[in-house]
């Protein structure tokens, strides 16, 4: 199948969600004049707040703004100085993301709903990279700075994410959902700040490689009290229709995009129909803008299944002819030639290779 991709190609565009945006702004603009941070920020405030006035779209910030303006609403912010991310997260609904948030509020169901949110995350805007990675039987939120981000800024960002996350899913399905855990970056937090994340989040650990949420898989099944399909297709049009008509961003990471999709689908449904269906596109678009990147949809599609194969292998005491049956491949023999294809070594050696490096 030719290489396998390494993921990302760069960060997203910068760019907050309207009411973060405007939460943002009125807090910064509380910083005394003398504050060192008020002063990089003075060139831009009066027009980031006519273009607020005016309703105009966030705009695409460098992350020397982010920083800047974020650790200044910090300072100026009144919510809670534990774990202010919190207090602002847990205040967002759906409809705060535009017309995304539309789509994804009538959509039929959990699942559906994230594919429009990892599909549109440009439209919904967080500086953050979002990556479902389904594992088991649990399904892994990753949230990754798209940027050179300060640990204050990116700790700001992901309270900020998973909490208006968790409240939304809370909102949308009518039912009092806890995550399985969540994986927080970092060393850990003073007691006080500790016992507000468990408060929020559940079950938290630190020092993870990157941000998680971590749930149920069957959440995905889970109906939507706001279900509506007529109202659902049109917001997905307006969204297609936003985005056709945006100039492409650099690092968009369309490969990462399409492996996006492909994990979330079940294993018979991991076609270029599907994929193409569910990005808006036609086929022959997804593979030429594959081919851009330097990559195929075989290859995208390689290296997503070579990523399950290893969190199977690593995390599940099931056999090779389960793992190869779970993945989509006619049976175990084929799965070990892929892997051998794609690694140089057998399932029970990358399997006895996670075990060591465990």
């Amino acid at each position: 199948m030719g290489k396998v991709p390494t993921g990302d190609q760069g960060p997203r565009p910068l760019r907050f969600a309207p009411v973060l945006w405007r939460t943002l702004l009125g807090a910064a603009g509380q910083l005394p004049p003398t504050h060192p941070l008020a002063a990089a920020l003075t060139p831009h405030l009066p027009h980031w707040r006519a273009e607020l006035d005016a309703a105009q779209p966030p705009p695409l910030l460098s992350a020397a703004q982010v920083n800047t303006l974020i650790r200044a609403a910090l300072h100026g912010t009144q919510a809670s100085a534990q774990a202010p991310g919190i207090e602002i997260g847990g205040a967002q609904t759906l409809t705060a993301f535009g017309p995304a948030g539309f789509a994804m509020m009538t959509a039929p169901n959990v699942g559906e709903a994230l594919h429009i949110g990892l599909r549109f995350q440009h439209l919904i805007g967080t500086p953050l990279v979002l990556r479902a990675r389904p594992q088991g039987g649990e399904l892994r939120l990753e949230l990754r700075a798209g940027a050179a981000l300060h640990a204050d800024v990116e700790r700001f960002l992901t309270e900020e994410f998973i909490a208006s996350l968790l409240g939304i899913l809370r909102q949308e399905t009518g039912r009092d959902l806890r995550p399985l855990r969540t994986e927080l970056t970092g060393p850990p937090l003073p007691l006080d700040v500790r016992l507000r994340y468990h408060a929020a989040f559940g079950t938290v650990s630190f020092g993870a490689p990157h941000s998680a949420v971590v749930w149920p898989a069957a959440w995905l099944t889970l109906p939507l009290l706001r279900a509506d399909p007529a109202t659902h297709r049109d917001a997905l049009a307006w969204c297609e229709r936003l985005t056709h008509a945006a100039t492409p961003e650099p690092g968009e990471a369309f490969d990462a995009q399409v492996a996006d999709c492909l994990r979330l689908q079940p294993p018979h449904d991991r076609d270029l129909g599907t994929v193409a269906a569910l990005l808006g596109l036609h086929p022959r678009t997804v593979r030429h803008r594959l081919s851009r990147l330097g990559t195929t949809f075989r290859e995208v599609r390689a290296g997503m299944l070579l990523d399950e194969a290893r969190e199977w292998l690593a995390h599940s005491p099931d056999s090779t002819e389960e793992i190869a049956q779970r993945l989509g491949f006619s049976d175990a023999r084929s799965f070990r030639r892929a892997l051998k294809a794609w690694t140089g070594h057998t399932p029970q050696e990358l399997r006895q290779r996670a075990a060591d490096d465990g």
